[in-house]
């Protein structure tokens, strides 16, 4: 969550950029180098891991760092125990071996020591529940870049550029000094609003993403942005200026946005660095991480080729930008059906059990069950959510969330 906090609010310092260095490309792309610079410097202020220490069997160092974090021996002391005892319990949860005598070994230790980085890659796709979790995670992470809103934060000032014009609107004309000036003030004001509503609308999900869950915010998130890009897309196709400037604007800079910080924004990390096993969750996160930046990268690569091949004949480029936006609503709608059907439900807030028992259970099981639990939630009145839940994760075979937390 804070990692998708400040990553807005980064997005959106940038826009204000513009105005901090008068129009100078030159000062936009160095102005990165400051927060880089404090960054760096702070870096050596922090303590280190403790989990990281727990698996070198640095106890002691552990211990003092969570001293740092905590500010007091018993708080140090009892979360300490409760590290090692989850690191624990979990690996041997993970082998399908009741975690009774635990205490007597250190199996979470003897497990990455007698692995390598490499043969931990292997195990995310050979061993079954780490490949159902690797498919998840690859899976929301995808779902951000294919929702399109790095379509617009990249090349926002096009898109509004063009939206307020006639068209015609050519690559990085908005920061040539000189060139239209009143214009560029304009599209540089969208620009802000669009990075300040992206950095707001993050918040709300602080509050929500607990209470209603990962799978469903997600769900939300992207349904709201398939319609709301869908009409973006038809308003492109308006013939007056002004009011097509003002939908695209109102529509990309609020509803859009707030869609995607309820959900797409702060999910797919969140959900990620959730389900593996400790034992391989830097590893299954890694390769997550990988997957958002390779779609990430292929958007900055072919955007501006496919507005050119999406623009027809005869025509300027706001039907480029129309026809490019229809087609990540088609992608966001292909987002929308994975997810659904192939991404687990009821991985917030669980027991190291239930992750894993949801994780064993084969992924088309969890797909054929989806569609009629949605229908029999929609089917029963408010007062029935949670006997009809109970019900459900009973058929489904997950246990009920009664189930004792492991300490």
């Amino acid at each position: 969550m804070m990692w998708q906090l400040f990553d807005t609010f980064g997005i959106f310092v940038g826009f204000v950029c513009y105005w901090v260095f008068e129009r100078s490309w030159r000062g936009i792309l160095g102005s990165a180098a400051v927060p880089a610079l404090i960054l760096l410097a702070l870096v050596y202020l922090c303590p280190e891991s403790p989990r990281f220490l727990i698996r070198k069997r640095e106890y002691a160092k552990a211990f003092v760092c969570l001293r740092q974090l905590r500010g007091t021996d018993i708080q140090a002391a009892k979360d300490l125990y409760y590290i090692h005892s989850q690191l624990q319990v979990e690996t041997e949860l993970f082998h399908g071996k009741p975690p009774e005598q635990w205490w007597r070994a250190n199996p979470y230790q003897d497990e990455v020591e007698a692995q390598s980085f490499f043969q931990r890659v292997k195990s995310l796709f050979t061993v079954p529940r780490n490949r159902r979790a690797c498919m998840a995670a690859f899976l929301v992470m995808l779902a951000q870049q294919l929702c399109g809103i790095n379509v617009l934060s990249f090349y926002s000032s096009e898109v509004f550029q063009s939206a307020q014009s006639l068209g015609q609107a050519r690559p990085g004309q908005l920061l040539c000094n000189g060139a239209e000036p009143q214009r560029n003030d304009q599209v540089a004001w969208l620009n802000f609003g669009f990075g300040l509503a992206n950095f707001l609308f993050t918040i709300p999900a602080y509050k929500f993403i607990d209470w209603r869950g990962r799978r469903v915010l997600l769900l939300i998130s992207l349904g709201g942005m398939f319609f709301t890009l869908l009409a973006i897309s038809l308003f492109f196709r308006i013939d007056d200026a002004s009011s097509r400037e003002v939908l695209v604007a109102i529509f990309a800079i609020v509803v859009f946005t707030f869609f995607y910080g309820i959900g797409a924004g702060p999910v797919p990390f969140t959900f990620s660095a959730e389900v593996f096993p400790l034992a391989f969750r830097e590893v299954g996160m890694s390769f997550s991480v990988m997957v958002n930046f390779i779609g990430l990268s292929i958007l900055i690569l072919f955007v501006p080729r496919l507005t050119i091949k999406f623009t027809p004949s005869g025509k300027d480029d706001l039907y480029g930008h129309s026809n490019l936006l229809f087609a990540f609503t088609t992608l966001n709608a292909l987002a929308f059906v994975l997810v659904f059907f192939l991404v687990p439900s009821g991985t917030a807030q669980i027991s190291l059990e239930e992750m894993n028992h949801i994780f064993n259970i084969k992924t088309g099981e969890h797909a054929f069950n989806h569609l009629p639990k949605f229908v029999k939630e929609r089917c029963h009145s408010r007062g029935h959510d949670e006997q009809d839940q109970d019900d459900a994760d009973e058929e489904m075979g997950i246990p009920f969330r009664t189930v004792a937390r492991t300490v």
